[in-house]
């Protein structure tokens, strides 16, 4: 493989990705690039190459070189939303293209009235194989002027700053010897920061642990070595960056355990406090799965138990809710034909996470984040390919290959683990969604106070759901620290889980109280169960309600120091709670802002205007 220059595809002023005003593109969760804020209203090609993607909102589109660099132009941020309007296409799915050819034109004015930004990331993807080694920055720019340097990543090690690629710097091997102390040992969620901390490194990384060694920028391998608390692990790097790569992995595992590593969910306590006490079938160190979790069986019969994964009360009515099956073709239609329905499965599953991202919780994005790294590993899209090139069909290939990973995470008799198991579900299902044009993203359908009930849920299902009509949920499998668990609990959601095949049971329709403090189902109450569950809730809506009118007092100290709370929260729709959740958290003026990073702290906090960047929420009654 040789350089790949990328010219300008767009007229405009180009500046460094970090200024674009969502964290997908800022983060470099997709890769890195650069950011053309436009002055120009139509979209070129970069270099010349396939179109891989051209997704029916027009919004952007996905180009592959000859060499397999696959760069994603995005015009503006959130443009997705405008499904189509103001934008006209030029070129269509599978053409292939030449540098400088017209992709699409867009309506610069409705786009600068309607959307989020108007910049423009042009972005090199993970798991291509190349890497930026030059960009133009801080600069105008016209359609064909330089705008990115490529290479080869198996060659910028012997390339980049006068390297030989035989001399010593290439053949520097580096090991290293570190004691985990993250809780929960390297799940889903760290080992997709140890992934993204390689981010920029071309040295060959790889982790030895428990008698097994794994790619350190495969989140899915990670999470197979099956690291505990308390395993010793050893960091091995060969390359001229070796050192560095060694440090940022050690800098993200402590920095992981400073904070606590995986966080407990915001409605849980710590450790997870029953007032049923759960029995274990194994000890904790042989219990193969979160199923093998049960709870005494109660004396009534239309009680049922489960463990709380999500506390909370919640009245309402039971639907029985069942998973797709969506099965794939084994023989494919041809290699290029099924590279490309992968790609392009990929490439709209990730864009549908990444707005869930955009305005979900902390908690939302930190499990998306995840996700979206599953989606790039290298090990489940390179052995996705293998299988296609020996004549399998896009889905066919993308299932046997999660299902293999599903195997050797539960072959880990590791209960947390086997938790995990959901997360590549998940991607399996929404993959295979899309290429079979139902991808079920739409929000669900649900009656009123609905108490769904399951057999397990994935975080996708979880957050396609309507939320305002959904009051608990009741899963017969499943375990407390799951994501749907998780979720659930960022949710203000009341769930419990390892309820048993009883719960799949019970009738829709039929009224029940779902306890998710005593950990337990209330099946048709009687009146005086129901008038009981009626009243507490009443009385905790009161109890808000009280701390609400109390939070617009003044908070001052017993000395009569007043306390004012400022917060730089990024923008409204990312702040997981509500004005009003916020109030009960004590009285406080936020500053919002969406300005680039470099300007600096003290410029916000002194509440300087800038010009079309900044506002000021105060909750004293509105903005």
């Amino acid at each position: 493989m040789s350089k790949v220059i990328l010219v300008a595809p767009l007229a405009g002023w180009s500046t460094p990705l970090d200024e674009a005003p969502d964290a997908v593109f800022a983060g470099r969760m997709l890769g890195d690039g650069v950011a053309l804020d436009p002055t120009g209203a139509t979209l070129c090609a970069p270099c010349d190459g396939e179109l891989i993607a051209v997704p029916v909102s027009k919004h952007s589109m996905t180009l592959r070189t000859r060499d397999g660099a696959e760069i994603l132009l995005h015009v503006g941020i959130d443009t997705v939303g405008l499904a189509g309007e103001g934008f006209e296409l030029h070129a269509r799915q599978g053409q292939h293209v030449r540098a400088g050819d017209r992709l699409l034109s867009f309506d610069l004015d409705l786009l600068a009235r309607r959307a989020k930004s108007l910049l423009t990331p042009v972005i090199v993807m993970d798991g291509g194989g190349f890497t930026v080694s030059r960009r133009n920055l801080n600069r105008e720019v016209n359609v064909g002027d330089f705008l990115m340097e490529l290479m080869p990543v198996a060659s910028v090690a012997g390339t980049a700053d006068g390297v030989d690629p035989a001399g010593e710097g290439a053949a520097k091997a580096v090991s290293r010897r570190l004691l985990i102390r993250l809780e929960h040992g390297i799940h889903a969620r760290p080992a997709a920061l140890l992934v993204a901390a390689l981010k920029g490194f071309t040295a060959e990384v790889r982790i030895v642990a428990r008698g097994r060694e794994a790619s350190a920028r495969s989140t899915v391998t990670l999470m197979t070595l099956g690291v505990r608390k308390g395993d010793e692990i050893e960091i091995r790097a060969a390359g001229p960056d070796a050192d560095a790569a060694v440090d940022a992995l050690e800098g993200a595992l402590l920095r992981a355990a400073a904070q606590g590593g995986d966080p407990a969910p915001p409605g849980s306590r710590a450790p997870l406090e029953r007032r049923a006490p759960v029995e274990l079938r194994n000890p904790p160190a042989q219990r193969n799965s979160v199923s093998d979790l049960r709870v005494p069986r109660p004396k009534d019969v239309n009680t049922l138990p489960g463990v709380v994964a999500s506390r909370g009360l919640a009245i309402g009515y039971a639907l029985q809710f069942s998973r797709p099956q969506v099965t794939a073709p084994e023989a494919g239609a041809g290699v290029s034909h099924e590279n490309s329905e992968l790609d392009r499965a990929r490439i709209l599953v990730k864009s549908r996470l990444e707005r869930a991202a955009a305005s979900g919780s902390t908690a939302a994005r930190d499990i998306i984040g995840a996700h979206l790294a599953l989606l790039d590993d290298p090990e489940l899209v390179g052995g996705a390919r293998t299988a296609i090139a020996s004549g399998k069909s896009a889905g066919y290939a993308w299932g046997q290959v999660i299902r293999s990973s599903v195997s050797a995470l539960r072959a880990l008799e590791d209960a947390r683990m086997a938790e995990r198991v959901d997360d590549l579900l998940d991607l399996e299902a929404q993959i295979l969604g899309e290429l079979s044009g139902d991808s079920g993203a739409s929000p669900r359908e649900l009656p009123e106070k609905t108490i769904l009930i399951a057999n397990e849920l994935l975080p996708s299902q979880l957050v396609a759901l309507d939320a305002r009509r959904l009051a608990g949920i009741c899963m017969a499998a499943g375990g407390p620290t799951s994501h749907v668990a998780i979720l659930a609990a960022a949710m203000g959601v009341p769930a419990l889980v390892a309820m048993g095949p009883a719960a799949l049971a019970v009738p829709a329709g039929t009224p029940v109280v779902l306890d998710a403090e005593e950990g337990v189902l209330r099946i048709d109450p009687d009146r005086g169960q129901m008038e009981a569950a009626s009243n507490e809730l009443a009385k905790r809506l009161q109890r808000r309600a009280a701390e609400q009118v109390a939070a617009q007092r003044e908070c001052r100290t017993a000395d009569g120091v007043r306390i004012e709370v400022f917060a730089n929260i990024g923008s409204v729709v990312r702040y997981p709670y509500r004005s009003g959740d916020l109030k009960a958290r004590g009285k406080a003026e936020v500053i919002v802002r969406d300005v680039p990073h470099s300007v600096q702290r003290g410029h916000i906090m002194r509440d300087i205007v800038f010009s079309r960047a900044m506002w000021r929420v105060s909750y004293r009654g509105g903005p």
